[in-house]
C-alpha cells in the first residue's frame, strides 16, 4: 500500500489535498478516502472527492456586526472566501491554540473554517457507525447526517453546504442565543 502525500504549494502558504492522490493502488481494494478535521473536541469527515486545502499565513478580514461564528474574509486567488469559527456554533470552550484554516470548495463555491490540527486522512469504510450521536446545539444537529467511532474518537458526516449558508443567514436575539 502506498503512502499518500499532501502537496504544498509555498506560492500560496497552502497545503493542497488533491483527489488524485488519495486513495489505494490495488483497484480490487474498496476504500472511502474522506478528511477528518478537529474542531475542539468534535471530528467533523469531509468527502476526499471534494478540493481542500490547509492555508497558513493567510490574512483574514473582519467584517464589523457580522454573526460572532463568521471571523471574516479571505482572498483566496481572487475569490472572497467567508471564514467560519465552528467552535462558537458548537460553544466549544478553551484555548485557541495554533489553528489552521480548512478551505472545502475553490472559486465562489469555497469557505474556510478554522481546525485545530491538520487533517488526517482516514477510510470511512472501516470506521464503525453509530446509532447515537452526540448532543450537539440544535443549529449544528441538524445538518448531521451520520457518525463514526474510529480510534476512540466520534467523527461527524456533515452537510457543509447547507450548515454554511444557515450559519449566513442565521439571526441572533438580543440575549446572543441563536434562533
Amino acid at each position: 500500500m502506498r503512502e499518500d502525500k499532501l502537496i504544498a504549494d509555498n506560492s500560496l502558504n497552502a497545503v493542497i489535498f488533491p483527489s488524485t492522490a488519495i486513495g489505494s493502488a490495488n483497484p480490487e481494494v474498496k476504500v472511502e478516502p474522506v478528511f477528518g478535521i478537529r474542531v475542539g473536541s468534535v471530528g467533523l469527515l469531509v468527502s476526499a472527492d471534494r478540493f481542500c486545502e490547509v492555508l497558513d499565513k493567510m490574512q483574514v478580514n473582519p467584517i464589523p456586526n457580522l454573526h460572532p461564528w463568521i471571523s471574516g474574509l479571505l482572498n483566496l486567488r481572487g475569490n472572497l472566501v467567508p471564514i467560519y469559527d465552528l467552535k462558537l456554533v458548537l460553544r466549544e470552550t478553551g484555548e485557541n491554540n495554533k489553528r489552521f484554516l480548512f478551505a472545502i470548495d475553490k472559486g465562489e463555491k469555497a469557505i474556510a473554517l478554522w481546525i485545530d490540527n491538520y487533517p488526517e486522512i482516514k477510510d470511512k469504510l472501516v470506521m464503525k457507525p453509530i446509532r447515537q450521536l452526540p448532543k450537539l446545539p440544535d443549529i449544528f444537529q441538524r445538518f448531521v447526517i451520520g457518525g463514526y467511532e474510529h480510534s476512540g474518537q466520534v467523527w461527524l458526516d456533515v452537510k457543509f453546504e447547507d450548515l454554511f449558508k444557515t450559519l449566513g443567514r442565521h439571526q441572533y436575539t438580543s440575549e446572543g442565543m441563536a434562533i
